[in-house]
């Protein structure tokens, strides 16, 4: 083998290596959308009781204004009472004050079921404000071994590119312009084994004369497939 394509098997192991970090490096994203997304739900469930818990106060305070007022009402019709002289108006204000009793209980009898629903609600919110708190604190911790999973990474990918600028820089300019142009238009994999008598890349088999001379380790083949540079593996590499 050349020492050109022993460079070029060399910038392979690298270009995999990197594009396994790129992988990887592909899904932080995604993870950190996912938590973010899980601590916003978790925050709209709170905020969503907290409405819960002002629209039932809200309608306790117009419970309890409208059980005054009929209150008031009844009062106003006992004090009535007394006055009249006529047993029609005495019946009709009869009526008037066992309308209001009869409104105002059932206004009673729904303040009470208000007010069991207001409790019940009052008792979930430290439930969901806990829950809350531990998604904010998982999602923290997550996030921060997040970035340091992704700062190591980088680093890495950093280390190799410098690494693979280094090989690059042995080789001939037309081959090296050769494989820059390769790694750019095939996601970084420019040089790839033939695996069983096929491209390693794209999978097409190659003629037994390619396979011949790709053997021989003497010259860059290209596969007509997909243009990626071929090398026969290296006995032990």
């Amino acid at each position: 083998m050349t020492e050109e394509l022993q460079i070029l098997w060399s910038l392979r192991g690298l270009d995999e290596q990197q594009a396994t970090l790129n992988s990887a490096l592909g899904r932080y994203p995604g993870d950190r959308k996912t938590l973010e997304e899980r601590m916003v739900s978790e925050r709209a469930r709170l905020e969503e009781l907290k409405k819960a818990i002002g629209d039932v106060q809200l309608k306790h305070r117009k419970m309890e204004q409208d059980i005054e007022a009929l209150q008031q009402e009844e009062r106003k019709f006992q004090s009535q009472l007394p006055m009249v002289k006529k047993n029609e108006e005495y019946s009709a204000l009869l009526h008037e004050i066992a309308d209001r009793k009869g409104k105002r209980s059932e206004r009673e009898t729904d303040l009470l079921m208000l007010m069991d629903e207001e409790q019940r609600l009052h008792q979930e919110r430290p439930v969901y404000e806990r829950t809350l708190k531990k998604v904010e604190d998982e999602t923290a911790a997550r996030l921060g071994t997040i970035a340091e999973e992704e700062r190591k990474e980088r680093e890495q990918v950093a280390a190799l590119e410098a690494e693979r600028q280094s090989l690059m820089s042995r080789l001939p300019a037309g081959i090296r312009s050769r494989y820059e142009r390769i790694h750019a238009s095939r996601e970084g994999r420019a040089v790839v084994p033939i695996i069983k008598g096929a491209c390693g890349g794209c999978f097409r088999g190659q003629p037994p004369q390619t396979l011949q001379e790709a053997r021989r380790g003497d010259r860059l083949i290209t596969c007509d497939g997909c243009g990626r540079l071929l090398i026969w593996p290296p006995e032990g590499g």
